[in-house]
């Protein structure tokens, strides 16, 4: 009887345990075998997530002309009003990179690392809850933070990473170098992809970053190009 129950119902899923969050820069290892790590994660949580089939050979190229072309789709050329809303930038750029590079590009959102200290440090269960409830207003007042305690970029099937939105960020804390950087966009792999800073991703998607964004009250995400300005939150701390 109750294998023909668990026929009908389907199995339910494993609760997965990840190990324990880096607790140094140094501890950050292989990043595919993370963003493997963040992809069963999420898988756990229930939502659908990326089908990974590593392409052995880089894409993006060192003149930035997919970004171009892709902003350029989504009309969409200046970032700099990106700074301290990478969840909502990068999930609305997303397909628009992908249609443009021809191969599998994913939303990515976790831990960012600069200079041996964490920037933006949520933990598994964060990501529980979110997954359940969103990210409430509410939360972040409590804690006392001026934005989400999250990063999020975008993961290529080559395993490069696309940074949209960190170099407007920090623009904003480093004005002597703010007209290099507001706006900037860069690309490469993890690590040597910004000098002294470590990407680890967690969860991974488009779905959990749509459960993520379910709370009216802090829209993280943008349903159209417009909205891409609404609510500007400055996320970028040390």
């Amino acid at each position: 009887m109750l294998k023909k129950l668990l026929g009908i119902l389907g199995r339910p899923k494993a609760i997965l345990t990840p190990p324990p969050t880096p607790k140094e820069m140094k501890e950050i290892g292989n990043y595919r075998v993370h963003f493997q790590q963040a992809v069963s994660f999420t898988e756990s949580l229930g939502f659908d997530a990326p089908k990974i089939n590593w392409i052995n050979h880089d894409v993006l190229g060192t003149d930035g002309g997919f970004f171009q072309r892709a902003g350029a789709a989504a009309n969409l050329m200046d970032f700099s009003g990106s700074a301290g809303q990478c969840l909502k930038w990068c999930h609305y750029i997303r397909p628009y990179i992908e249609k443009e590079l021809e191969v599998p590009v994913w939303l990515t959102i976790g831990q960012l690392w600069a200079f041996d200290k964490i920037v933006f440090d949520p933990s598994w269960e964060d990501f529980r809850k979110w997954s359940k409830s969103g990210i409430c207003l509410s939360e972040l007042i409590a804690q006392g933070r001026t934005g989400v305690n999250l990063h999020a970029w975008l993961t290529v099937a080559t395993g490069e990473i696309i940074e949209p939105t960190l170099m407007s960020s920090m623009a904003l804390v480093q004005p002597k170098e703010a007209d290099s950087l507001n706006g900037a966009i860069t690309w490469g792999r993890d690590p040597g992809l910004i000098t002294n800073h470590r990407y680890y991703p967690m969860v991974a998607g488009d779905a959990i970053a749509e459960a993520i964004n379910q709370n009216p009250q802090l829209p993280l995400l943008a349903k159209c190009r417009e909205d891409l300005s609404e609510i500007p939150m400055y996320f970028y701390s040390n």
